[in-house]
């Protein structure tokens, strides 16, 4: 005679918890994309301007097939001036396997001419975000 053994309580669950917890993953995907997509841009501003700290970011951005494209605000603290800075910017930029690389980033007032370009670039790649 066969013996038998429960495992659990395997209780079907309502399908309101089902479409609850579908939506909670998705939220939670987008942001962790969001904190890599920011840890992206904020590596490329360390590396390549003169920032000591950054000390807050709000981007929005959008991708498209492998594209990335965003825009933000940056506040951060100069290597060589003191006090807080903020500043908007563009960046343009590509996901790799599992990591986000933000290859361009253009500060409105400080670099026009090439946030334009890069505004451009995303424009026609339709990587560009939309800001309400």
């Amino acid at each position: 005679m066969a013996k038998i053994v429960k495992f659990g309580n395997f209780e079907e669950k309502p399908e309101e918890n089902k479409e609850e917890v579908i939506d909670e993953v998705v939220s939670q995907s987008q942001n962790d994309e969001e904190i890599q997509i920011k840890k992206a841009v904020e590596e490329h501003i360390l590396a390549n301007f003169a920032v000591k700290e950054v000390l807050e970011m709000d981007i929005v951005y959008k991708i498209n097939k492998s594209d990335i494209g965003v825009i933000g605000t940056v506040a951060y603290e100069h290597k060589r001036r003191g006090g807080p800075f903020i500043a908007d910017f563009i960046a343009k930029g590509y996901k790799s396997k599992n990591q986000y690389i933000i290859d361009t980033l253009a500060f409105e007032l400080g670099e026009p001419d090439l946030y334009r370009n890069i505004f451009t670039i995303l424009k026609a790649k339709k990587a560009l975000p939309e800001i309400d």
